[in-house]
């Protein structure tokens, strides 16, 4: 864990780190209270998978403003204002009176969140390349960090207080009263000065689909995990109810052990044969994971999260050093694939589980990460056989 240390013994870099603690705080406190919406709304799981759809669809609408206006502005002024804007929105759901508020809510809420999402990988990608560091993956262990802080006590404030927007209010002004005061750190960061070329814009955006597509499908099976990990132990592999999070927690602590030893291997190895040797990891956790016993499944979520914890931080690297792309294009591109991924992932996982079985579903998610297992092995090859 010497990369923790790191972080704390050095406020330039924590202050960026920390960002992703924040939104993942933010994040995971709206999904705890997502119940509670619904029921005071008056929909069912059904409708609140459609209202969600808007996340992803306000996240798309972003992907080409945030570039331009980090541009304009810099990416350091542009990631503190799109926390500010994070913030605000965030409070949409909870204030929605109807189906369809709540989705002109979370529409606006998943255009924030894009924004803030592509803001801090760009940010982080910026230093990475000006101050000749490795902090990706520790700043998304940061992430795991919140999310776990988020999950964990989230149920618990929300039952003490019983008032979510008393609760949002009091977190929402401890996230920017924290940033407000570390700002200094990054709030002045800009990227590059030099202009996209759009004549050679298709040729030198190509290398960010092969990227691309290991994200999306990395993103599809990490967003299944969070959603469907625990209907699996319930319904498949027919585990007690007070231990069915078990799965999920496993997954989350090795994913936040992972990303921050992450930095140090992809110094060692470099992005393409870390995200190799990481996807036959997650492979290897989803074959145990398919074994029919409690401890076993158990252990492969545990080991798939080892394996994924450093893959999509290394997509993210990979993506902000595309020669002849801008940070915030290659940034902008794969944050707008993986969030997508993220959200159709579970979706996809319940049609089939619906149509067949859970077990098939979580067979589908092996086959998927077995590709992105290939991909990476190809990229590594090739890179290997021209040096």
């Amino acid at each position: 864990m010497n990369s923790v240390k790191f972080f704390y013994q050095h406020p330039t870099y924590f202050a960026s780190a920390f960002l992703y603690s924040c939104y993942s705080l933010l994040f995971s406190t709206w999904v705890t209270y997502i119940p509670h919406i619904a029921e005071k709304i008056g929909i069912n799981e059904g409708g609140i998978g459609k209202a969600i759809f808007f996340i992803a669809l306000g996240a798309f609408v972003m992907i080409r403003i945030c570039r331009h206006i980090i541009d304009k502005i810099g990416v350091g002024k542009y990631t503190y204002f799109a926390l500010i804007a994070y913030c605000i929105f965030f409070f949409g759901p909870f204030l929605a009176y109807s189906f369809d508020t709540l989705c002109i809510a979370l529409f606006l809420f998943g255009m924030a969140g894009s924004s803030l999402s592509i803001a801090i990988n760009s940010l982080t990608a910026t230093i990475e390349k000006q101050d000749k560091m490795y902090i990706m993956s520790g700043s998304h262990g940061f992430w795991s960090l919140g999310g776990m802080i988020g999950a964990s006590t989230g149920s618990l404030i929300a039952f003490t207080l019983n008032n979510p927007i008393l609760h949002i209010s009091i977190l929402v002004s401890i996230i920017l009263i924290i940033q407000t005061k570390l700002k200094h750190h990054y709030y002045h960061r800009i990227g590059e000065s030099h202009e996209f070329k759009e004549k050679h814009k298709q040729s030198k955006l190509t290398p960010l689909y092969v990227i691309a597509m290991v994200g999306l499908v990395m993103m599809v099976s990490e967003g299944a995990i969070a959603d469907w990990s625990a209907l699996y132990l319930k319904k498949i592999i027919f585990l007690n109810l007070r231990y069915i999070g078990f799965g999920y927690a496993a997954f989350s602590s090795a994913m936040m052990i992972g990303r921050f030893t992450g930095d140090l291997l992809s110094k060692k190895m470099g992005s393409w044969q870390l995200i190799t040797y990481s996807s036959l990891i997650g492979i290897t956790g989803f074959l145990l994971i398919l074994v029919l016993n409690p401890i076993i499944s158990i252990l492969g979520f545990f080991i798939v999260g080892l394996g994924f914890s450093v893959i999509v931080p290394e997509v993210y690297r990979l993506a902000s050093n595309v020669n002849g792309v801008k940070t915030a294009v290659g940034v902008s591109f794969i944050a707008a694939t993986t969030n997508i991924g993220f959200l159709v992932g579970p979706v996809l996982l319940g049609f089939i589980a619906e149509f067949k079985s859970l077990h098939l579903s979580f067979i589908v998610l092996t086959f998927f990460v077995s590709l992105a297992f290939f991909i990476a092995l190809w990229k590594y090859k090739t890179a290997t056989n021209l040096k």
